[in-house]
């Protein structure tokens, strides 16, 4: 979307009030021209400015809002100085893995003693939120692999935080094996080898099969998808192995959403709504 007059003035506003040292007046005039509209020009500026002012986490919630993150050269530079400011190697290598771009920004890890702290921080956390998982991406790739593969085997861990772990691991596209557990048996696989869970077949399969059962009845849809992440995200990364005809394992999850009957996989879903809630 093009910058609107308005949105202009209040860049040229910002631009003033940082010239008279006033980071926070200018950063909440930003977010003001943000919330009238969408405009690279704002979001450009207001990472420059959250940048500056220390806030270089709020800088990479906002850049990763952005749909063009890796076709718009600009967007892509100031992202990778924002990776480069937060020391976020791990999602750096990603990228690169993934996208086979050179970051226009070299990226480091924070220094040893600080990876130390983060990992004894993380283990604390009952409840990790996104923050706090995010904090993992300071580490350096051999830190990050062996926690990674702790907290994988680690029967306390929140399944949502294994899910995106095993697609952080994918992400990497590493080659070696690594041991998870799935509804607390313990499972081997190789991170390059398997997908994100969204684009798994499997998945595709079984939320296409739940779509079409609950085509008559669109209000319930949200709340039925809900589950169908829980219970397909508890099997993940080995989908495979517990799911080999999607569309009557989507037929066995509607009827145990609606009649507490998961037919032949009643057991299944049973155990997985003991693992969650425990």
């Amino acid at each position: 979307m093009m910058t609107s007059l308005s949105q202009k003035n209040l860049i040229n506003l910002a631009k003033r009030n940082e010239a008279n040292g006033d980071m926070v007046q200018a950063i909440q005039n930003l977010e003001e021209a943000l919330r009238d509209g969408h405009s690279n020009e704002v979001v450009l500026n207001l990472c420059d400015f959250y940048l500056k002012n220390k806030q270089s986490y709020s800088a990479y919630e906002l850049i990763k809002e952005e749909k063009d993150l890796f076709t718009d050269s600009e967007i892509f530079a100031k992202y990778s100085k924002i990776l480069s400011e937060n020391h976020f190697l791990i999602e750096a290598l990603e990228v690169k893995n993934i996208t086979d771009y050179e970051l226009p920004y070299s990226v480091e890890p924070v220094n040893s003693t600080v990876q130390q702290k983060i990992m004894v921080t993380f283990r604390q956390k009952a409840k990790p939120t996104k923050y706090d998982y995010d904090q993992l991406f300071k580490l350096d790739l051999s830190n990050f692999k062996n926690f990674a593969q702790s907290l994988l085997i680690d029967p306390s861990l929140n399944f949502a935080v294994r899910l995106v772990l095993c697609e952080d691991l994918f992400r990497l596209g590493l080659k070696n094996k690594f041991k998870v557990l799935v509804l607390g048996q313990e499972e081997e696989f190789i991170p390059q080898k398997i997908n994100l869970l969204e684009k798994e077949p499997v998945y595709r399969e079984v939320v296409s099969g739940i779509g079409s059962r609950y085509y008559h009845q669109p209000s319930q849809l949200p709340a039925v998808l809900g589950e169908v992440n829980l219970i397909l995200g508890s099997l993940y990364p080995k989908l495979n192995k517990y799911v080999d005809d999607p569309d009557s394992f989507a037929s066995d999850i509607a009827s145990y959403i609606d009649n507490h009957d998961g037919r032949s996989n009643q057991k299944l879903f049973e155990k997985i709504d003991n693992n969650i809630s425990e």
